[in-house]
């Protein structure tokens, strides 16, 4: 009785997540909006190559009311030198400047861009280092973003729309791959099945959650916040998921103060995804990990909340418990259907497995559809062949991140895994 009712809830969920995907709407504006100030926060490690290309990308933005500074976390490579070399930088030196950090180096302002800054400092992590990037941030609005990202050219003016109503204190963009939209390349089945997952992620998975005011994760590759709410709330915690335990402390202040976080299709940033499947494991190890990490940070204000807040509820009850619950439940079937139990228990299995496959296929499908309204030049039947490939193996490959990412959470959890980069020639 019991494995009916968790294949019914996780199934229910299923259902709910594809209508109200269906359901959500970008708000649109019709009035003139004011260009806030927004300051972008870069930090990076060892994203020396292709800096280049992240730098390339945020000179192709379209927005005046910009600064953007760039966070040099004590990397081993070459990094502070590209930015020297891509910037022209000078020592900055300012009366209004705020003290120096024991962990910075140095300050300096670019030559060539008045608006673009780096801070120098030693290692101390991605979220200490957007504390301090923090400390001399001069704008309302605050734009996290990783060292390997690149800007669609309109995401800030779509972004800075969001926050015309004043009650919205967060937002999350939506993040493709890089490598299929900026590369010419051939693509391996391994980037393919990222590009498929990360559509399905955002256009489909939060999508559903914004329509139900329960975004649980802005991505640290592109999210904006409020800059007053960020330094209310003590800014980034060091962790595995900052981004979800941002996140989930911005829904506890939203909650108090009666205040928003959403979510935007139309603010568009690419990423650079691992090209090896070792490498992908790895990642993806560490964001189950991550979100271990958060659940338990917040725990008291998860569980307090589960039945009066509704990220609280679609994170305990469908994330945490449903997608557990079943996750354990097809394990163990499949082992009984190897085990050649019962002819009869095989049979219905096989028919759960056959809907769960359908209902995925048209999942994919709708989410495709919906990438391709915002991003018109998207490969659709590239990605409609890797609907294949994301049911024969990466479902798979998603239990198994959950598996080791939970377990090995309770041995190991404050190794960052930094996914080494490309050296991929980009077209921005």
């Amino acid at each position: 009785m019991l494995i009916y009712l968790i294949l019914f809830i996780s199934t229910f969920f299923s259902i709910y997540h594809l209508i109200c995907s269906l359901k959500f709407k970008d708000r649109k504006i019709l009035h003139q909006v004011s260009r806030k100030g927004i300051a972008i926060l870069v930090p990076c490690y060892n994203e020396a190559p292709i800096l280049k290309y992240t730098i390339e990308g945020l000179l192709n933005v379209e927005y005046d009311n910009l600064e953007v500074i760039f966070i040099n976390d004590g990397s081993k490579d070459d990094t502070f030198q590209v930015l020297h070399e891509q910037l022209d930088l000078d020592l900055w030196e300012n009366d209004s400047i705020v003290p120096l950090s024991d962990k910075v180096l140095g300050i300096y302002k670019s030559n060539k861009y008045p608006y673009m800054y780096v801070v120098d400092k030693y290692n101390s992590g991605k979220a200490s280092s957007l504390n301090i990037g923090i400390s001399y941030v001069q704008k309302e609005l605050i734009i996290t973003m990783d060292g390997d990202c690149v800007l669609e050219k309109n995401a800030l003016i779509n972004m800075n729309t969001i926050f015309d109503d004043e009650d919205v204190i967060a937002a999350g963009g939506v993040v493709h791959i890089m490598q299929m939209f900026k590369l010419d390349n051939k693509f391996t089945h391994v980037v393919l099945m990222q590009v498929l997952d990360y559509i399905k992620g955002f256009y489909f998975y939060k999508a559903s959650l914004a329509y139900n005011d329960a975004l649980s994760i802005i991505s640290g590759a592109f999210g904006a916040f409020k800059k007053n709410v960020l330094l209310d709330v003590g800014g980034f915690r060091t962790g595995l998921g900052e981004d979800i335990d941002i996140t989930l402390r911005f829904h506890e202040y939203a909650k108090t103060h009666n205040k928003k976080v959403v979510f935007s299709r139309n603010a568009i940033c690419y990423t650079e995804c691992p090209e090896s499947l070792s490498e992908l494991i790895q990642q993806r190890v560490r964001w189950q990990k991550g979100f271990v990490d958060a659940i338990l940070n917040n725990s008291s204000f998860l569980l307090n909340n589960v039945f009066k807040n509704n990220v609280c509820f679609f994170i305990i009850i469908d994330a945490l418990l449903s997608n557990s619950f079943a996750t354990a439940v097809f394990i163990v079937n499949i082992i009984l259907i190897l085990m050649k139990v019962t002819y009869g228990y095989s049979i219905y299995m096989f028919a759960y497995f056959l809907n769960t496959i359908i209902f995925n296929i048209i999942c994919s499908i709708v989410a495709i559809k919906l990438a391709n309204r915002s991003l018109p030049t998207i490969k659709m039947h590239t990605l409609f062949s890797m609907i294949v490939y994301d049911m024969m193996f990466f479902q798979f490959l998603r239990i198994f991140f959950f598996l080791i990412g939970t377990v090995t959470y309770y041995f190991d959890n404050k190794h960052w895994y930094k996914v080494h980069r490309t050296y991929n020639s980009y077209k921005v």
